[in-house]
């Protein structure tokens, strides 16, 4: 067996390593692991069981994708622990746009964020890592473990469905 070298970020062997987790990513993992599973206090849980993960195993990151595709990964897979956990199973749903940090200022419009999350998991999914995310369509490929096609197209119908239902909303 050839071990590979790690090519994890250097500041994630050292002991201040999980603050600089918490700072770099911590709020970008909060609103995606939020909106996944639809509970704050469970995405709470979700982002420090995420950042808990990567540190720990930060030597087994080989550099084949960016750090934040690595990380949502590590993210993803954790909210589908919990969403299959029987507990979560067992709760009754909360009205997910309710439990959202809000924004600094002002009021927010949540029709678009709303509008997205009545959307089907597979169209879901590519517009929260694209949009939400900032990913490209390869690193969306990378963490879905789908092909390149198969974002786009995801991508394109949903965003049409979206334009269809909130035709008017904004801009038309």
């Amino acid at each position: 067996v050839r071990q590979t070298e790690s090519k994890a970020p250097s500041y994630l062997q050292d002991e201040d390593g999980f603050a600089r987790l918490i700072d770099d990513w911590g709020d970008r993992l909060l609103r995606l692991c939020t909106l996944y599973l639809g509970d704050v206090h469970l995405a709470e849980d979700a982002v420090q069981e995420t950042l808990l993960k990567a540190w720990r195993n930060a030597d087994r990151f080989r550099g084949g994708g960016s750090e934040i595709t690595w990380i949502t990964r590590i993210a993803i897979n954790v909210c589908k622990g919990y969403l299959r956990s029987p507990w979560k199973r067992r709760r009754e749903p909360a009205d997910i746009m309710d439990q959202l940090p809000a924004p600094a200022a002002g009021l927010r419009d949540d029709t678009l964020p709303k509008a997205i999350m009545r959307r089907s998991r597979p169209y879901r999914d590519v517009i929260l890592l694209r949009y939400y995310q900032q990913l490209k369509a390869r690193e969306i490929a990378q963490l879905l473990h789908i092909p390149l096609s198969t974002v786009t197209v995801r991508l394109s119908r949903a965003r049409q469905q979206l334009r269809d239902e909130l035709k008017g909303w904004y801009y038309d």
